[in-house]
């Protein structure tokens, strides 16, 4: 008798509350599916080898790499498909790292760019080189003006992880030449 009543109330909170079959659902075929993702085919390193930095709605990307080699820290401004160098009319740009005071990386043209100019910035500077290496990243700002509209992208470059050991730097050797 209990089962009975229970069923029972079932079937009128059923009927009370729209308890049937359709309701609100849709046929798989019918429910729209949502919006692809953006392809982001540059991938995590740009031409260079470095990390890619996204300006505007990927109106332009640079690349940012450490160069232990020249001991400089370089950004390549890069077009919309990050791969392509592109020449912009700006003297510098500003890397501003977490926690530190803005670095301004000069401009330093390659063949190709226009009179007036780069699609290359750079700063040198041996112990700023070696502390990022030692650290192994590079997280900040980057901030550029581009045909008078600021850019500001977000550095989160990741170095290859190899030690300076393996760049056939000696720690002992640069600490004697530093003192001599």
């Amino acid at each position: 008798m209990v089962r009975f009543s229970m069923v029972a109330s079932l079937v009128l909170l059923c009927g009370a509350f729209g308890c049937d079959k359709q309701g609100d659902y849709k046929p798989v075929g019918d429910v729209k599916k949502a919006p692809a993702l953006p392809d982001h085919a540059h991938g995590a390193k740009g031409p260079h080898g470095g990390g890619i930095v996204e300006l505007g709605d990927e109106e332009y990307h640079a690349e940012v790499l450490v160069d232990h080699d020249s001991e400089s820290v370089v950004v390549y401004v890069l077009g919309k498909d990050a791969k392509t160098a592109e020449a912009v009319a700006a003297a510098d740009l500003s890397v501003a790292l977490e926690g530190k005071e803005p670095l301004t990386l000069k401009a330093a043209s390659q063949s190709g760019d226009a009179e007036g100019k780069a699609s290359k910035f750079v700063l040198v500077d041996h112990d700023l080189v070696h502390t990022l290496m030692d650290a192994g990243f590079l997280h900040g700002d980057l901030r550029i003006t581009i045909a008078d509209k600021p850019y500001i992208g977000h550095i989160d470059y990741h170095l290859d992880g190899s030690s300076h050991d393996e760049h056939g730097h000696d720690e002992h050797a640069h600490d004697e030449k530093k003192s001599k």
